[in-house]
């Protein structure tokens, strides 16, 4: 049986604090709405005073001027950040913010909400409840509105590790290598000891898709073809700086990484 979660929705447009309940009651029944506000003033006073498990967030709050960052900002100054946060809203970045924000602590859901995401966020807070401390999550949101706000052109990356999230300069990363479902990122200060993220290795593909100095040369291995010292046709291996192994395309991949190459010098 699954312990009960309080929970209070912050969300500006009243309409949606009955979806959310009436979707909770049917997929997750288990988390109790103990209080509700449509202000982030109002938010912070229920916060403080309910001291809830979960935190329903929506991050534009156009009436007050302000946005869901103010308000953690504030809870993080009195020390009432010890809740877990899922983020919904309809900001118009809603398809990077569903990559980004459906890793690590925090949960992201974009409007109109999907029953089954839902489910699947209550889920991952409940496995996290007790696990991070607030300030970790607030550390976390901030991160990943970095990266939001970053361009295409951006020369960082989010990595959800593990245990932190980081932000990575992508010259700094050599390869990304799949590990089942996760993804080891081996970086050139740190070779010996790659940084084990939970996304999984198409994903960072998707990622990099704007970044031209990314392949995917095989099934698991994604790589910053400036590493790449030489390569041989003959057997399709991409020779790297010491201490990195030496690394193996796939047939088929290795066809569209000359063509790649080809293009790239074209260009």
């Amino acid at each position: 049986m699954q312990n009960n979660i309080k929970a209070i929705i912050v969300e500006d447009v009243r309409k949606f604090h009955a979806v959310i309940e009436t979707f909770l009651a049917e997929v997750a029944p288990h988390v109790q709405i103990v209080g509700n506000a449509t202000k982030l003033i109002d938010a912070k006073e229920l916060i403080v005073h309910l001291s809830p498990q979960l935190v329903f967030l929506d991050i534009q709050f156009d009436v007050e001027g302000k946005t869901a960052f103010d308000l953690l900002e504030e809870l993080s100054d009195l020390n009432k950040l010890d809740f877990q946060i899922i983020i919904i809203t309809a900001f118009n970045q809603a398809e990077y913010y569903d990559e980004a924000f459906n890793y690590g602590a925090l949960h992201f859901l974009t409007k109109p909400i999907d029953k089954l995401k839902l489910k699947n966020a209550i889920d991952r807070v409940s496995a996290n409840m007790n696990q991070l401390s607030g300030n970790q999550l607030f550390s976390q949101f901030v991160q990943f509105h970095e990266q939001v706000h970053l361009s295409k052109s951006t020369n960082k990356i989010v990595i959800e590790g593990l245990n932190f999230t980081e932000i990575i300069l992508l010259s700094n990363i050599v390869y990304f290598e799949a590990s089942g479902r996760y993804t080891d990122i081996y970086l050139t200060n740190n070779s010996l000891r790659p940084i084990c993220s939970s996304v999984n290795i198409g994903e960072y593909e998707k990622r990099l898709a704007g970044h031209p100095d990314f392949f995917r040369v095989h099934r698991n291995l994604i790589i910053n073809i400036n590493h790449i010292l030489r390569f041989s046709k003959k057997d399709r291996s991409l020779i790297l700086p010491e201490p990195f192994q030496r690394q193996y395309a796939s047939k088929d991949r290795f066809k569209d990484f000359l063509k790649f190459l080809d293009d790239r010098d074209d260009s």
